[in-house]
């Protein structure tokens, strides 16, 4: 699979000792990584909006685990893909950032967040596809 992007996602974490949600950050060195203008009509006219899309390969999924195992695993060991998580290109050098307008705040490259995904691991190159947008 051809890779272009270093991406770092955001997966939520409930933070009991803050009783709130976080999002952790963690760098995947190599993904695919491709943003389209969507345009759709409205009442009031054309709405234009960006389309994120994604494929990160399997070798890049060591850490990765599926949704359901991601909560009970320590806090920054591993990571998993969810509707709602937050992604930026490039590599992110702070730390934990509690929502996307945190996030627009202290990074000022693109920054997306995961509106669909699939675990696509059969075939001859197995990725996780995931698509975004703001």
């Amino acid at each position: 699979m051809l890779t272009n992007a270093v991406i770092t996602f955001f997966n939520r974490y409930p933070d009991k000792e803050q009783k709130k949600m976080v999002y952790l950050p963690h760098r995947i060195d190599r993904a695919w990584y491709h943003i389209s203008r969507k345009t759709t009509p409205s009442q009031g006219g054309l709405i234009s909006s960006d389309e994120h899309m994604l494929r990160i390969p399997f070798d890049q999924c060591a850490d990765w685990k599926p949704a359901d195992q991601f909560a009970t695993g320590q806090k920054g060991t591993c990571w998993t893909v969810q509707n709602g998580d937050l992604f930026i290109q490039g590599e992110w050098c702070g730390g934990e950032v509690m929502g996307i307008d945190d996030l627009k705040k202290q990074y000022n490259g693109v920054v997306g967040m995961v509106k669909s995904h699939s675990e696509n691991f059969i075939g001859s190159s197995p990725h996780i596809r995931i698509s975004g947008g703001v």
